[in-house]
């Protein structure tokens, strides 16, 4: 705790700046598996504008972090964590925005206006909590491509959480696993608006899709069924998702395909 909190402060000071530059040299900013390699590979198919917006973030660690270091992309990174900002604002250049703000429905209209006169390349989603109710708001920009994270302890039951504007996964459940939506329920949500599900990350939590009227260029639909697979974590073992699953059945979901909440602690069908 000592540590922590001296660790902190620092962060709050000039120091943390150096701290930053010190850092940068002896270490690389990267995805949290193969997800930048994905947007590479699917931006390098696709004729696109070369902008990206992504909700949460780490300074170190974000899913369009190979087009924030490119100087031909111009991005916008969101995130409620004003360190994250901080060493985004001073690794990436004057290419990319670093914003700290909560994000919720009522403020999302000023995010989804940026980059209105260019067209949107790439959205990326990952915030823990309201992520199927952001892509929800967010998809009549109609980027090129989106990469959203999903939970996979929810299988493939057609379900999100609720919306709440102040989310917070840490307070929740206990077990911090009740959050997001499931790949089914976000799969429906895009298919329903012209996009197809492409890619899913190696850890198995992060899933890609590209708009209908882009498809080709080697690049073909994957079935939900298919794209669902375990979650790994960064040690390589495989998460125990029935266990968790087991653990936050009970919450309040929203079916998706029916938009009814279902509350299985009170009696309300069970998914």
């Amino acid at each position: 705790m000592f540590k922590s909190n001296i660790y902190a402060a620092i962060k709050r000071t000039p120091v943390g700046g150096i701290y930053i530059f010190l850092k940068s040299i002896f270490s690389n900013s990267n995805s949290q598996s193969n997800e930048s390699d994905l947007i590479d590979s699917l931006v390098t198919n696709l004729s696109i504008p070369k902008t990206f917006v992504e909700f949460g973030f780490s300074g170190w660690e974000f899913n369009c972090v190979g087009l924030a270091k490119n100087q031909k992309w111009r991005g916008l990174l969101v995130d409620g964590v004003d360190w994250n900002v901080k060493v985004a604002q001073q690794l990436y250049g004057k290419n990319v925005s670093a914003k700290s703000m909560w994000i919720d429905i009522d403020n999302m209209q000023l995010l989804m206006e940026y980059f209105s006169d260019d067209g949107l390349g790439v959205l990326s989603i990952d915030v823990d909590g309201n992520d199927y109710w952001f892509l929800e708001r967010f998809i009549s920009v109609r980027p090129a491509i989106i990469s959203i994270e999903f939970n996979v302890s929810f299988g493939l039951r057609p379900i999100t959480v609720p919306y709440d504007p102040g989310f917070d996964r840490q307070k929740k459940h206990m077990s911090k696993e009740y959050y997001g939506a499931s790949l089914t329920a976000l799969s429906h949500l895009c298919s329903k608006n012209g996009y197809s599900l492409v890619k899913i990350s190696s850890n198995g939590v992060n899933a890609f899709f590209v708009r209908n009227d882009l498809m080709g260029n080697n690049i073909s639909s994957l079935p939900v069924e298919e794209a669902y697979g375990p979650k790994y974590f960064p040690d390589g073992t495989v998460a125990p998702t029935d266990t968790f699953w087991s653990e936050i059945k009970g919450e309040e979901y929203v079916d998706v395909t029916s938009q009814d909440v279902s509350i299985n602690s009170r009696g309300a069908r069970i998914f």
